[in-house]
């Protein structure tokens, strides 16, 4: 049997899956990070990701020279060969947009406003098409906000997370790394990586960072990068205070105190991340 007559046979039938960045456990393998460590091995996935083969360079240019090589693979392979997207300029200017507001409640009009300020007018249901395209290719996963007292999934005012921080450092116009954002990212991603299905919980005063589930189990989840502060802990823990069932909640940081208090559970952030069991 020839390749072609192979390739026409199997046309149709294929198993798709999606395949990650290393999550930390696993970047702690291969780096051979000693616990004590892992707090800087951290702050380094913050600022350069977690894609393989970028721990085989040392230099900060060819890291970044290395993720700009698979971004734009993804993006000549995927998003114009297999999607036919050609705008690249817009295409791009979103994902910026969508990286550079990470974590805070994703506006349609807003995005079109950037756009059209920056040059890149494109019409709403284009801008449409182009998230899906994010999406679909996992650069970033988007995450539906539920509605906790009314239980039900909301279509708007949705969250992106970035499927991999180091394609954010390439994608941004920031030289500073915002903690809190990028802590949150992880544990999203950590979530996805443990099998969770996950939303983000809205309430009339406030939201809960995560809702987990997973065989018909749910977790509500807080994540602050530092809780040192007593004011932060108080705004995290107090978070859970109108939720009115008995789900197990958790509040996720770096600290090694147990904060843990009122039925609600304190993890220090490299528990959760090493141990596959959540």
């Amino acid at each position: 049997m020839t390749f072609l007559e192979l390739s026409t046979d199997l046309s149709g039938r294929y198993v798709s899956f999606r395949i990650n960045p290393l999550s930390f456990k696993e970047t702690v393998e291969i780096t051979k990070t000693t616990k004590e460590n892992y707090f800087d091995l951290l702050l380094d996935i913050f600022e350069w990701g977690t894609l393989p083969q970028r721990f085989s360079f040392q230099k900060n240019d060819t890291k970044e020279n290395y993720i700009r090589d698979v971004y734009d693979s993804i993006l000549f392979k995927d998003v114009v060969d297999r999607l036919g997207i050609t705008d690249i300029t817009s295409f791009n200017k979103i994902l910026q947009y969508i990286l550079e507001t990470e974590t805070r409640e994703f506006s349609v009009t807003n995005v079109l406003d950037y756009l059209n300020k920056n040059g890149n007018k494109v019409a709403t249901d284009t801008l449409y098409k182009y998230l899906e395209a994010l999406c679909s290719t996992f650069i970033v996963n988007r995450v539906y906000r539920y509605d906790i007292k009314g239980k039900s999934v909301l279509k708007t005012l949705n969250k992106f997370y970035a499927t991999d921080l180091g394609v954010k450092k390439i994608k941004t116009n920031s030289k500073e790394i915002n903690y809190s954002q990028a802590f949150e990212n992880i544990i999203y991603n950590e979530l996805i990586k443990k099998g969770y299905e996950v939303l983000i919980g809205k309430m009339s005063n406030g939201e809960i960072d995560f809702i987990a589930s997973k065989n018909n189990e749910i977790k509500y989840i807080q994540a602050s990068f530092d809780l040192s502060n007593e004011e932060t802990r108080n705004r995290e823990f107090n978070a859970f205070n109108n939720i009115k069932d008995n789900y197990p909640k958790y509040v996720i940081s770096t600290n090694k105190e147990d904060y843990s208090q009122n039925g609600i559970k304190y993890i220090n952030v490299f528990d959760f991340l090493m141990y596959d069991d959540f």
